[in-house]
């Protein structure tokens, strides 16, 4: 079960681009000064790996108009002069990320539809930075015990598969969406409130929190793995930020921005930021 949640976390957003404009909740009025200044960028997975339970056909990025789009997006972030650019690669790939941005450079690199690449290298090239940062941690975060809680309570497995049915068909809709819309256009929906509530408080809380019985809290269980993930990767984010670093871009699964704009909103050496003012 929590694998087919897991999926719905990494989905393009909802089509809600009538309220895309607004800021999303959560995020501070204002950084105070002192602190490094994040910006939480949600993406879809760009090489789409067929990994989750719900699948999405997209459009190949190495298509000649997306990658015109890509250019655009990269030129919209740029105005924000990161100082850092992180991603959602393994802290422990910091060799091979480094090895595979030299070659990014370089012009040698395999073409590669990863959004660290498209979106991660081609900035920090853009900008002259000498590194590009992973600070994933990636960690099982499924057990057998939701499994036993839906055996026992059948009206729970019935909600979970009706939402994973919802969201399958959803999806089919939505990469026929796609074909019609620019990155750019899709990543600010993706980053809307709507669509960063819907993940988190739909796809995870509501689904998972309920997710106990006796002394089972199996639900609860997954939802203190997940968050113990992001909490790790601001832990990353602290390991590798370096002197005199103001501004860190943060390049990651949408699924991901509403549990780290938590995290870093709480930590007092950082401040969480919408890019949805550079996607208009």
């Amino acid at each position: 079960m929590f694998r087919s949640v897991f999926a719905l976390l990494f989905l393009p957003a909802l089509a809600w681009g009538q309220a895309a404009d607004a800021l999303p909740t959560g995020f501070p009025a204002a950084c105070r000064p002192g602190e490094v200044q994040v910006m939480l960028l949600g993406t879809y997975h760009f090489a789409n790996p067929g990994k989750d339970a719900i699948k999405q056909n997209v459009d190949d990025v190495l298509a000649p108009h997306r990658q015109r789009e890509l250019e655009d997006l990269v030129q919209r972030l740029a105005r924000w002069e990161p100082d850092q650019i992180a991603v959602e690669w393994p802290l422990s790939f910091a060799d091979s990320t480094q090895a595979r941005y030299e070659r990014f450079k370089a012009g040698t690199l395999a073409p590669s539809r990863n959004e660290v690449v498209q979106v991660g290298f081609r900035l920090a090239k853009q900008l002259g930075h000498g590194a590009v940062y992973p600070i994933d941690h990636p960690m099982p975060i499924g057990n057998d015990s939701v499994r036993v809680v839906h055996a026992r309570r059948p009206n729970l497995k019935r909600a979970s598969d009706s939402l994973m049915r919802s969201m399958q068909a959803f999806a089919d809709s939505e990469g026929v969406r796609m074909r019609g819309t620019t990155i750019v256009q899709h990543l600010r929906e993706a980053n809307s409130d709507e669509a960063l509530h819907a993940g988190n408080s739909l796809g995870m809380f509501g689904t998972l929190l309920p997710a106990g019985d006796g002394e089972n809290y199996g639900g609860p269980e997954v939802l203190a793995k997940w968050y113990e993930r992001n909490i790790r990767m601001a832990h990353n984010l602290t390991r590798v930020l370096r002197p005199g670093t103001d501004k860190v871009l943060v390049i990651v699964g949408s699924g991901h921005v509403p549990p780290l704009r938590n995290v870093l909103d709480e930590a007092p050496q950082f401040c969480p930021v919408s890019p949805l003012p550079y996607l208009r």
